[in-house]
């Protein structure tokens, strides 16, 4: 046997076995009741498992991304010509709540820097509640910001909004109301048909993979949004997901997210860890208040509201909000807006914050103060 075929068997054994202890983590969080089990489950067990199996479990990001297409075309569903025009009601909204959850996280990173020591390049940067890659690829462009301390305070940040918000947004407190506000498919269509779903499959594997070819954030997602809800728009019926094909994507993302935080990368890290933590926290606590805000501005149902809000990967949050019942148009509109805002607005703007005498007169003061 050739050194290729060796190492393809061992990176196929690797994904098999990667493939096990996630839907046993999936079966486990199934039998303990936990919400959203199929991305908790694979990524709590598989976040275990690391620490023990190192060198041995594997997840390619092409399989999370192919898991990606049927969240993204369960999303596209709910864009129909009434939410578009709903969305553009709720603009103004959208974009206040960007703003503030944007401002809070400069104010709260700068407390954090100050008490910790951390640069407060990489403290910003690292707190923005943008898409992990997008903020990753900004803090290699930035100058004087620690790339390791930026995808570790954006991964800690996304798995705590991945197991708390499903566990808050799904308890009885908030759940209690939420209706079956969800708008899923185009209700009353075939539950299945071939020749559309061909069609759909189509659109959205294209639409994948332009979107990745013109550099679309979150390619995998954002292009099967984009290709449904046009088809959606001009009258064509969307068939019902199957239910498994949705639990196996899933799957995939609860992988991928599990192996991404490295355990040995945390100790390496000591005081970075309660910084991290203490910011995705914070961030949560503040979308909550600002849903709160938002439902009694807008009448928004507080269990939409506070999804929509969230500081989490729009993916997740979608599949939180179909499972919660909550309305999936309103919540996709809004992790949407702050998406293409954090990706098109912040870097031009972090780039001339960093350069302002004002800032740098901040860090100098911080470096004194170390001293």
């Amino acid at each position: 046997m050739s050194w290729f075929h060796e190492q393809l068997f061992q990176k196929i054994a690797n994904i098999g076995l990667t493939l096990v202890i996630a839907v046993l983590g999936g079966i486990g969080f199934d039998f303990l009741h936990v919400p959203l089990h199929w991305v908790l489950g694979p990524a709590a067990a598989l976040l275990i498992a690391s620490r023990f199996l190192k060198g041995k479990l594997y997840w390619p990001v092409q399989i999370r991304n192919a898991g990606l297409i049927p969240v993204g075309y369960l999303l596209g569903t709910s864009m129909t010509a009434a939410t578009l025009a709903e969305m553009g009601k709720q603009l103004p909204a959208m974009l206040l709540a960007t703003v503030l959850i944007l401002v809070f996280s400069f104010v709260f990173s700068y407390l954090v820097s100050k008490m910790t020591g951390i640069p407060l390049r990489s403290t910003v940067t690292g707190s923005i509640p943008g898409g992990l890659s997008q903020m990753v690829v900004l803090g290699e462009e930035l100058k004087g910001v620690d790339i390791t301390i930026v995808t570790f305070f954006q991964v800690t940040r996304l798995m705590g909004v991945v197991f708390l918000v499903p566990v808050i947004g799904l308890s009885p407190l908030f759940s209690r109301g939420a209706g079956a506000a969800g708008t899923v498919g185009t209700g009353g269509e075939p539950a299945w048909d071939v020749r559309l779903a061909l069609l759909y499959l189509t659109v959205n594997v294209a639409g994948a993979l332009i979107g990745k070819r013109v550099k679309l954030p979150t390619a995998y997602l954002l292009g099967p949004i984009i290709g449904t809800a046009v088809l959606v728009i001009a009258g064509v019926p969307a068939p019902d997901l199957p239910a498994p094909l949705l639990d196996a994507a899933q799957i995939t993302m609860g992988a991928y997210l599990g192996l991404m935080l490295k355990p040995a990368d945390i100790g390496a890290k000591g005081k970075a860890i309660l910084a991290a933590a203490a910011t995705g926290l914070s961030l949560i606590v503040f979308s909550m208040i600002a849903a709160f805000v938002l439902t009694c501005l807008n009448g928004v149902p507080y269990l939409t509201a506070f999804i929509a809000m969230a500081p989490g990967g729009m993916d997740q949050m979608g599949i939180l909000a179909k499972e919660a019942h909550a309305d999936l148009a309103t919540v996709t509109s809004y992790q949407m807006f702050r998406i293409f805002f954090i990706l098109f607005v912040v870097p031009p703007v972090i780039k001339k914050l960093f350069a302002t005498r004002w800032f740098q007169r901040i860090e100098r003061l911080q470096t004194r103060h170390e001293m």
